[in-house]
This record gives C-alpha cells, sequence and structure tokens, in this order.
C-alpha cells in the first residue's frame, strides 16, 4: 500500500449542479486544486482472491490479465493483430458463455515516451446512462454512430452494454513504477459524490460530451496493480448498462487517475503506455 497525495478530486465540500471542466495540464479550476491524500492498496493481492478472471471483472469491474501481444508496431499492428486479440479475450475470459457483439476502433491511444503527459486527474470516460453514453459518442465521432448505437441498443435481443478500456505498458524494458495507472472501486463510490463534467477540446467546434468527475470521500477505495509489465494488460470498464435495471448507478464506473508513485527509484523508466476502449453489446441467452 502507497500513500499519495492524488490530483483531480472534487474538494469533498463541493456543491453544486455539475463541475467544472476536467483539466488535466495546467492549472486546475479551484474545485479541483486540493490533493488529497488517499492510500492506494495493492491490487495484485485483492484479485488472488477471486473466483476467476471473469469473477473479478464482474464484482469489481477491473481485473489484471496476463498476456503477450503479437503486436510489433502500436501504429500499425492493431488492426491486423491487436483488434483479434482483444475480441478473442473478451469472448473467451471476460463474457465466458455470452453471446456479444464488440466494436474496437482502429487505432489506440498512445501515452508517454518523449511527452511525458499523462492522465494525472481522477475522472471517468464514461457516462452513468445509455442515452448520455449515445450523445457521447455522437460528440466526439459523428452523428451517425449516434443513431446506429441507440437502434443497435434498442434491439430486443439486446440484454446490456459494457465500454471496456484496456491498459496496458508498451515498449518498456522494466516494470512500470513512473506514473502507474490508480483505480477507485465503483462499489466505493457514493452516487452523491459524482458529478457531469466537460473535457475542453476533447470534441469538435460545437459540440459537447459530458464525462464523470468525482468529489473527496474518506470512503473511496482506491487500489493499482504495482509493477505492470508489457506482458499485462489491465481491463477496467468504464460503463455498463442493463436493460429493465434504473440508469443512473454507478455500477461500473471505474474512476481512475495516474500518479507519482513515491516508492519509485528516480531512474525509473519513464512510462510508456496504451488504452483502447471496447463497445461490448451483450445480448439475451
Amino acid at each position: 500500500m502507497v500513500q499519495v497525495s492524488i490530483k483531480g478530486l472534487l474538494a469533498k465540500d463541493y456543491v453544486g449542479a455539475e463541475a467544472p471542466p476536467m483539466v488535466f495540464t495546467g492549472v486546475r479550476p479551484p474545485a479541483y486544486r486540493q490533493d488529497h491524500l488517499v492510500e492506494i492498496a495493492d491490487a495484485r493481492a485483492m484479485q488472488q482472491g477471486a473466483p476467476s478472471e471473469s469473477g473479478c471483472l464482474a464484482e469489481h469491474s477491473s481485473v489484471l490479465l496476463s498476456h503477450e501481444t503479437a503486436v510489433r508496431d502500436w501504429d500499425t499492428d492493431v488492426a491486423n493483430v491487436y483488434r483479434p486479440e482483444i475480441a478473442t479475450i473478451i469472448r473467451q475470459r471476460l463474457l465466458p458463455g455470452r453471446r456479444v457483439e464488440i466494436s474496437q476502433g482502429a487505432k489506440v491511444v498512445t501515452r508517454g515516451g518523449g511527452k511525458r503527459i499523462y492522465g494525472e486527474g481522477v475522472h471517468c470516460d464514461g457516462p452513468l446512462t445509455p442515452d448520455t453514453y449515445a450523445t457521447n459518442l455522437g460528440a466526439l465521432t459523428t452523428p451517425q454512430a449516434e443513431g446506429n448505437w441507440r437502434r443497435s441498443f434498442a434491439r430486443d435481443e439486446v440484454a446490456g452494454f459494457m465500454l471496456i478500456n484496456f491498459w496496458r505498458p508498451i515498449n518498456m524494458r522494466q516494470p512500470v513504477r513512473d506514473y502507474p495507472l490508480a483505480l477507485c472501486d465503483p462499489l466505493s463510490v457514493d452516487r452523491d459524490d459524482i458529478f457531469w463534467a466537460r473535457i475542453p477540446r476533447l470534441t469538435s467546434a460545437g459540440r459537447v460530451s459530458r464525462h464523470l468527475a468525482l468529489r473527496f470521500n474518506p470512503s473511496q477505495r482506491w487500489r493499482y496493480y504495482p509493477a505492470m509489465t508489457t506482458n499485462e494488460v489491465l481491463v477496467f470498464k468504464q460503463c455498463e448498462f442493463w436493460k429493465g435495471v434504473a440508469d443512473g448507478a454507478p455500477r461500473a464506473n471505474v474512476f481512475h487517475s495516474a500518479f507519482r508513485d513515491p516508492t519509485a527509484p528516480p531512474e525509473a523508466e519513464p512510462r510508456r503506455s496504451c488504452e483502447h476502449r471496447v463497445g461490448v453489446i451483450i445480448l439475451r441467452d
């Protein structure tokens, strides 16, 4: 367990209809400027008690998988190599026995290397409701994509939907010690501590997407997987909707942030990583 000052949490006495826009570099709005001291536990120890990989994902909305990828170039190999690997992981290891439809982007988002710019600020990319997810999809991509998703999700054969993030170190010689990723267990999050927020410059002009900011609460439980290697991938949910279940409960909105590990040596290799967000429609049995 490490004790760190984590950035991007709203002050515990914050009130408002929504949060100020989230900023990850430069000066944050005053509501975010408090650095809250939190304890971040070793998630590897937690996962050892899970019944299975799929069981860990179902209970905690996150799981670490061993996975040696065949990708050699993250600019050219994603479509033909990584996407099929991810589809196999979903079908065989995360949601075995379920009928699913998988939607993946053609590229991954990479961080690190020459620019040590990470998502150092607590946030969740996924929203709380299917309607807001569809609106965000249209704002981030095209109105056609929004309409296609709404029609697809509305089908009678659809039981639910998940937006899953696959996060992993890439092109590193050593395990990650520099700016690992912290996750907040959604079971420890109070709905009243979640606020809508915009991320500036994320969408095209005139479009607005709504993401989630988190107000500090001492009952929140934080975890991380220390010393991740390039042969591991961290899987966590960004949002999850099931038909027939009331919207708005933070069942699987995993708030997360990069953080400076105080136990990391000064000579730690700069983190290089990628994240790949995947939409999974779950069909009825």
